[in-house]
């Protein structure tokens, strides 16, 4: 899901049967999309360096979370054994195929002739070193990697056996911090991968530059001779880069500023769905913020916000008002099961009166002398990321009789503390569906059954028993098909039933840029981007 979420869960879900079977086609179909832009590339000119804007710069560079070059930024130093597409399948990458061998033990075949950028070759060896590095991660990281799981069958075969059974550990490794790296080298300094491009340079908090890598082993090479990546925390400096000419492409653009990109002849490149905007409700809340433990407060709540006029108005059209919390992609057909909330202000109202909360004579409701005040703590991944979402929360629901009090935090680290506090009422943030695995989201942050990680979300929005019960099927459930219709159900037990959360939209990824850009293609998940055919023009 998400951004930059440090928290791991037991994910064990299962895989679908066709990557049970060996987990893709031919040995070069994840390099298919890249095979598809050919036209473009015949415009590039390899000579250019390429400058692209970021966010914040959020790289760890100690421990074993660390993840230079990796992620959330991407650069494609680094490469993983599994790719997941725009539409969140499953591609072969380092590794050409994997097979599932009971009780719980995946198996996997390295593709030969690739070499590291140091001239090291892949091999089992170095994809063992991968398996041991998740393993001193926070519970093994989602794939729950011990310090014996893998195990080296010959140069280019390796078996994985986690701590606990997950058979969902393929859909898993696809993050791009489950790198393969070059033996003896780390996330901390400089990243030696096998990627189209090679590390240059690291200037924390300002720049990450990149090369061509020429030995690149895939049947492209990189189209752009040096990409150099700045960090810009500020939307409107990012864009006003942009505009200036000291980045070619953007990241997140600004949703008010695309139509004024496109008047000044700027190219607007937008995703699928892959993000979402909710609200995280404090069901479990103490005094003063307990107000929301009532389930028709947080039904009224929930219609009484008008999420056509939110996507049209505040996103620019820019989303859909799918609730599903989990992109659709994700979820196939059975994304249809997860109803949400029609908007219906005269029901939000009567709610709130049939709950005892009157209005009073300034307009605020009232009951047994106590205020309806709510506040929305706002911040991940950051709060301008977020904004003007809150000031619209807090007008739609001053309509209802609600003040809302709005908490902007400067970064996400604090806004996660006051998640652990539970200092809050209603948690706003923009999230990220970060594998291809439907059930991440919700076993990481709502599942408190056996093997819960006890993240720090559950603390305010665990749904309980009924969710853990719905959800549990799909621990072990084999068939994709059923596990998407699993999660979905147990989906619609947390939002529509239950109200643990309140998601307003699900969110498009906008990358402006210049038209001498070419190649790019738009990702749902934007910390899979695929660099290997963007250049410039000639």
């Amino acid at each position: 899901m998400r951004t930059i979420r440090r928290v791991t869960v037991f994910l064990i879900m299962a895989l679908a049967a066709a990557a049970c079977g060996g987990g893709g086609g031919s040995d070069n179909s994840s390099q298919a999309s890249q095979a598809t832009t050919t036209t473009a590339a015949a415009q590039i000119d390899t000579t250019k360096e390429m400058k692209v804007g970021f966010t914040e710069d959020q790289y760890i560079v100690e421990g074993p979370d660390a993840n230079l070059g990796a992620y959330p930024l991407n650069t494609n130093v680094v490469e993983t054994l599994i790719y997941m597409n725009e539409k969140y399948e499953l591609e072969p990458r380092l590794a050409e195929r994997w097979e599932f061998r009971a009780p719980n033990t995946w198996r996997f075949f390295i593709r030969k002739g690739v070499k590291f950028h140091d001239g090291q070759p892949l091999t089992s060896l170095a994809v063992k070193g991968m398996f041991d590095r998740l393993s001193k991660r926070s519970g093994g990281s989602t794939v729950k990697a011990g310090p014996d799981s893998a195990v080296i069958v010959d140069d280019y075969t390796i078996d994985f056996t986690p701590t606990v059974p997950n058979v969902r550990v393929p859909q898993q490794l696809v993050h791009p911090q489950n790198a393969v790296l070059a033996p003896g080298t780390d996330f901390t300094k400089k990243p030696v991968g096998t990627g189209p491009f090679k590390f240059v340079e690291y200037a924390p908090k300002e720049r990450i530059v990149v090369e061509r890598n020429n030995d690149y082993w895939g049947p492209t090479k990189a189209q752009a001779a040096k990409i150099t990546f700045r960090f810009y925390p500020d939307s409107n400096a990012r864009t006003l880069a942009l505009q200036a000419g000291d980045i070619d492409v953007a990241y997140n653009v600004p949703r008010d500023d695309v139509a004024t990109l496109k008047s000044k002849d700027f190219v607007i490149s937008n995703s699928t769905v892959g993000a979402y905007r909710t609200m995280y409700v404090n069901i479990h809340g103490s005094a003063p913020y307990d107000i929301l433990q009532d389930l028709n407060v947080r039904k009224a709540v929930a219609i009484g916000i008008d999420r056509a006029k939110y996507v049209s108005g505040v996103l620019n059209g820019l989303a859909s008002t799918d609730q599903t919390w989990v992109p659709p992609n994700a979820l196939g057909s059975a994304a249809s099961l997860v109803k949400g909330f029609t908007y219906d202000l005269a029901k939000a109202k009567t709610m709130l009166d049939d709950a005892g909360w009157k209005v009073g004579a300034n307009g605020i409701r009232e009951k047994a002398g106590r205020q309806f005040k709510l506040t929305l703590v706002s911040g991940f991944p950051a709060a301008d990321i977020l904004r003007p979402t809150p000031t619209f929360i807090q007008s739609e629901l001053k309509g209802l009789g609600i003040d809302v009090t709005i908490d902007e935090r400067p970064d996400s680290a604090s806004f996660q503390a006051l998640v652990t506090d539970k200092k809050g009422d209603l948690f706003l943030e923009e999230g990220n569906q970060n594998d291809a695995n439907p059930g991440f989201l919700p076993i990481l942050l709502l599942y408190t059954g056996p093997g819960s990680s006890g993240g720090t979300y559950q603390g305010i929005e665990a749904p309980g028993a009924k969710f853990d019960g719905l959800i549990a099927p799909a621990l072990t459930e084999t068939d994709l098909a059923k596990v998407q219709t699993i999660v979905a159900t147990a989906l619609d037990e947390a939002i529509t039933n239950n109200v643990s959360m309140i998601p307003l939209a699900g969110v498009f990824r906008s990358y402006g840029m210049k038209k001498t850009v070419k190649g790019f293609v738009p990702h749902p998940s934007f910390l899979n981007v695929n660099w290997i055919t963007v250049g410039l023009t000639k």
